[in-house]
């Protein structure tokens, strides 16, 4: 079963994923920063930031930005799929905090990924049309 939801949160969303994506540019952590490469987007007017809740076979996914679903989609399509331990080399924290750790073991089987990746290809337009503000 595949399902996917837009919603907004009215404070900044930070994801298991937004540490690994988005590095702050003006600030130590994610709460006190204001700039990142890449950006994360901002709120829309009157409804919040936007949030990508995604099932795929009872794998929940929660992308803040495109560039995390982006992050995800291409880390996934690797061939083998890579380590925690080469995933995390350039941050200081350890490869058992990293989202790829994080996710369930059936999450990074071939099968399941060439789903996930189908139906994220598939749904990226519609969170694009409300994430692709920078914040």
């Amino acid at each position: 079963m595949k399902f996917y939801q837009i919603t907004y949160w009215k404070i900044p969303p930070i994801s298991v994923m937004t540490y690994w994506v988005h590095r702050p540019l003006d600030g130590e952590s994610l709460n006190t920063a204001t700039l990142f490469d890449p950006p994360r987007p901002g709120p829309v007017p009157g409804e919040g930031w936007p949030v990508l809740m995604v099932e795929i076979d009872g794998v929940e996914l929660v992308f803040t930005s495109l560039a995390e679903l982006d992050t995800y989609v291409e880390v996934m399509s690797r061939q083998p799929l890579p380590t925690t331990r080469e995933l995390s080399r350039e941050k200081p924290i350890g490869p058992n905090k990293h989202w790829l750790s994080r996710m369930p073991k059936k999450a990074k089987s071939t099968k399941h990924r060439e789903k996930a990746i189908k139906y994220l290809s598939e749904i990226r337009g519609a969170f694009a049309a409300v994430a692709e503000r920078p914040f």
